[in-house]
């Protein structure tokens, strides 16, 4: 009978193994995947851990400093806004708005824009000229202007600002996907597969996509960042999502009057909506030099 411990104690790891292996040996990546975990698990479970509901207002505690100020109380424990609700609770519901939407907007322009890029980046002629000048007009806008012209148009609400950062993120994936794929079709790989009767579904899926899956991860990376930071923006400007919602940007703008007289109202959503980008940028970094690295390894 054969030795099987020699097989499985010599067998090459899975790639999502070596994709962690990758990321725990970057102290750097670690301590950001356990920032961006945290958060989205406070979001998920916001209903649960958030000590009071976003809209409960303390008439008595308006303006309450933070409890480890001389005037703060612990049942406040990052303090109170100028309705008196408490900052800690607005910050883990405004987690939905802040992160779980742009996630899902980014998701959805990912898959529209990857799924267009693709199809564009397999394409010769006049389809793809066209396409590559209308995406130099579009990219040469920036995404929070265009943003920003299309909450005008279609008005200042939640699905409308869900909308046009979906229609702001869609011409940047198809950039950067079609230039991935315009650059891998013609390589030695992708003519043999076609020499060997591989199909159009089986070339894209298969053959050119696991080599540009790096640049599909550094993309969407940007563009989650892209869409938290323009949310936050509009809702700054007062022209995304609306108050009463805890929105981190409607936070920031609402805290300005009052960034003298009580800063803390300020720090708490700044500092939320600081560790999320930075940790997604930084965790996007590392799994996208992993995969580089097994790939030239391959």
């Amino acid at each position: 009978m054969p030795n099987t411990s020699i097989y499985y104690q010599h067998r090459e790891p899975s790639p999502l193994r070596q994709l962690w292996l990758h990321i725990t040996a970057n102290p750097f990546a670690m301590v950001a995947f356990y920032i961006f975990a945290g958060i989205m698990v406070l979001m998920v479970l916001s209903p649960l851990v958030s000590p009071f509901s976003s809209e409960t207002q303390f008439s008595d505690h308006v303006l309450q400093p933070p409890a480890w100020h001389a005037e703060g109380q612990i049942r406040f424990l990052f303090g109170t806004d100028d309705l008196g609700r408490d900052l800690l609770s607005r910050v883990l519901h405004g987690s939905v708005y802040s992160l779980g939407y742009p996630l899902l907007a980014t998701l959805l322009a990912a898959l529209i824009g990857i799924s267009i890029g693709a199809w564009a980046g397999m394409s010769q002629g006049v389809q793809s000229s066209t396409l590559n000048h209308l995406l130099d007009v579009l990219l040469s806008i920036p995404s929070l202007l265009l943003a920003l012209v299309i909450i005008a148009i279609l008005g200042p609400a939640l699905h409308n600002v869900m909308i046009a950062i979906t229609l702001v993120l869609i011409p940047q994936f198809i950039h950067s996907v079609h230039n991935a794929f315009y650059e891998e079709r013609n390589k030695e790989y992708v003519v043999a597969s076609k020499l060997n009767g591989c199909t159009r579904w089986y070339l894209l899926t298969r053959v050119i996509f696991p080599n540009i899956t790096s640049v599909v991860v550094m993309q969407i990376t940007f563009a989650l960042s892209t869409a938290i930071l323009d949310i936050a923006a509009l809702g700054f400007l007062g022209l995304g999502v609306q108050a009463p919602a805890p929105e981190w940007g409607t936070m920031l703008a609402r805290s300005l009057d009052q960034v003298y007289l009580s800063p803390w109202t300020m720090v708490l959503p700044g500092l939320a909506l600081f560790l999320t980008v930075l940790s997604i940028n930084v965790l996007g970094d590392s799994v996208r030099a992993a995969i580089q690295e097994r790939i030239r390894n391959s």
